[in-house]
């Protein structure tokens, strides 16, 4: 049996799930995969278009008995380095996390936070269970007024009229396929049902391409892929951070001096931290402060988008955001941390792909072991 739960550690998750076998071993598991969201779970997805990448951060905020409640701030930065926040707020009820057949696939300020009918993240359990068994289910999806607009604001809308496109999903192949993922900055691979779904709105047609979780309680929407006048947009979840990691950090800094830091995000192409990055540095604050005798660096590296000298620029502005905040927290920490920048010169993973450019935007934190 597979069993992944949000609220394991990294090297749990890494001892439990081992899907990075043959799809047809991944199909011959009997016991579906629960993958259960609780509060303080962070998802990134990745927009991916022919020249620029954006991340979002979507953090559920709590899972009441009602259903999920998600929050996501978005942070622009403009020209003038000038920044703005917009925070949402919208839930995904049970009953629809169990039952809809219509996505709601952007958001709206200032609007009411439930939306019954409509799942937010993921397919239902019940269109799920028919795309098993049948193979196709009929579905809907509310989007703004065109394909363009809809995948591209797979988030939030600025007084766009909303459509409803209805259509099918059919599955492309029954076996599902190895996906990767990171959770809490570990590579991990997750079994995803490859989904097709053609849609119309009036006299004119849409097509597209989802990945979605498979064998789950909760079939997590893992790659959207363009629309017909635009295949080469993407929307990828790429990381998954869960509460409960900083034991496990600690652990590794402990023992190899260097770990990679899950739960910090940035604003686009900036170094303004989003807020849903304060968990993740309140608890490096603490890790330091319980270890008076370590001196650290902390290592910023970026993806290979854009100019050496810009990625090489943006990842110490990075790694200096990270200190200040640390510092205001800790003052007497400034003597202890150092920072430097890497830009892309030393990447996790290829730069080719969206998931391997997500790996390579990251915070590392490296430890002076010769002091031990």
């Amino acid at each position: 049996m597979i069993s992944f739960q949000w609220k394991a550690s990294v090297a749990a998750v890494c001892t439990i799930v081992d899907v990075g076998a043959a799809a047809s071993r991944v199909q011959a598991q009997k016991s579906p995969m629960t993958l259960p969201p609780i509060a303080g779970v962070s998802m990134v997805q990745t927009l991916s278009t022919p020249t620029s990448e954006r991340e979002s951060v979507h953090t559920v905020a709590d899972a009441d008995a009602r259903g999920l409640r998600w929050t996501w701030e978005a942070v622009e930065v403009g020209a003038n380095n000038d920044t703005s926040r917009s925070q949402f707020r919208y839930a995904e009820l049970h009953a629809d996390i169990r039952d809809a057949f219509r996505l709601r696939a952007y958001h709206e300020r200032d609007e009411p936070e439930e939306h019954p009918g409509y799942s937010m993240h993921a397919l239902s359990r019940a269109v799920y269970r028919r795309l098993r068994t049948a193979g196709s289910d009929s579905f809907q999806v509310l989007t703004v007024e065109s394909p363009r607009g809809g995948l591209a604001s797979f988030g939030f809308a600025r007084s766009h009229t909303p459509v409803r496109w209805r259509g099918t999903l059919s599955v492309v192949t029954p076996l599902p396929a190895p996906f990767p993922l990171l959770l809490n900055g570990q590579r991990v691979e997750l079994p995803a049902l490859h989904v097709r779904g053609k849609f119309t709105l009036r006299l004119k047609t849409w097509s597209s391409e989802f990945w979605v979780l498979a064998d789950s309680a909760y079939p997590l929407l893992l790659k959207w892929v363009g629309a017909d006048d635009e295949p080469t947009n993407v929307l990828q979840t790429t990381r998954i951070d869960v509460p409960g990691a900083m034991p496990e950090i600690e652990r590794v800094l402990a023992s190899s001096c260097r770990v990679e830091l899950p739960g910090i995000y940035f604003a686009f192409n900036s170094a303004v931290l989003d807020a849903a990055s304060d968990r993740t540095l309140t608890g490096i604050a603490d890790l330091l402060v319980r270890h008076p005798g370590w001196n650290v660096t902390l290592e910023g590296h970026t993806d290979s988008i854009g100019t050496t000298a810009g990625n090489r620029t943006l990842s110490e502005q990075r790694v200096t955001a990270v200190k200040s905040w640390l510092v205001a927290r800790h003052k007497a920490l400034g003597a202890r941390l150092g920072t430097v920048g890497f830009g892309s010169a030393r990447p996790r993973e290829t730069n080719a792909s969206i998931e391997g450019r997500a790996r390579n935007r990251r915070v590392e934190l490296v430890r002076d072991c010769a002091r031990r």
